[in-house]
């Protein structure tokens, strides 16, 4: 579409405007959400990321991703050769004590 269409679109044939009001967040459906860092069993029940659908996914694969990273960690601090958690054998070039 070439600029003196597109001009005279919006000129000639302008559009109707809907006088849908503009969307707001809605406080007063939330109103009973707790906001802050819960501190007991309720405010976790009624915790605002807790009762939307929509977080849940998040939630799980955070947590997924988080435990996953933790076991490859532990993995390798416990497996690997090349970590040393030990003082003694960390300035070691040589390996002597396999």
């Amino acid at each position: 579409m070439n600029a003196l269409a597109r001009t005279a679109m919006r000129t000639v044939l302008p559009r109707a405007r809907t006088a849908a009001p503009s969307r707001t967040m809605a406080v007063e459906s939330r109103a009973h959400l707790y906001k802050d860092i819960p501190t007991n069993w309720d405010q976790l029940k009624n915790n605002i990321w807790l009762s939307d659908a929509g977080a849940l996914p998040v939630i799980f694969v955070l947590t997924f991703a988080c435990g996953l990273s933790a076991t490859f960690i532990g993995y390798n601090c416990v497996a690997n050769p090349d970590v040393r958690i030990t003082t003694s054998k960390r300035q070691q070039l040589i390996r002597t004590w396999e």
